[in-house]
């Protein structure tokens, strides 16, 4: 299963896009995302949607549980990126994610 962070920003839905024209399941893809309601169209296309917000760390373990690729995307906010991505990493390391990328 591959999961993408902050999957209702430009850049998460055009991965989620991507992945999708090359043949990737759709149930194999999980957007994790800050406001699920946001995310209504990329659930209609049977991606399932969790939620991840990098400002509430309880979140994150349960939303990468069961990767086995995770592409952290970060906020737009510069000033928490740091903190945020520390956050994430130390989640994934947590749910066990194997591969871990960074969008950057």
């Amino acid at each position: 299963m591959i999961i993408i962070t902050a999957a209702t920003g430009r850049y998460g839905r055009l991965v989620i896009g991507a992945l999708l024209r090359r043949g990737v399941a759709a149930n194999n893809i999980v957007a994790a995302v800050r406001d699920r309601a946001k995310a209504g169209d990329i659930e209609a296309l049977g991606v399932e949607v969790r939620e991840a917000d990098y400002d509430k760390p309880e979140t994150l373990v349960p939303a990468f549980a069961g990767a086995e690729r995770l592409l952290l995307v970060p906020s737009a906010d510069f000033g928490q990126r740091y903190p945020q991505m520390r956050r994430a990493v130390k989640a994934a390391v947590s749910a066990g994610v194997p591969v871990v990328a960074y969008a950057g």
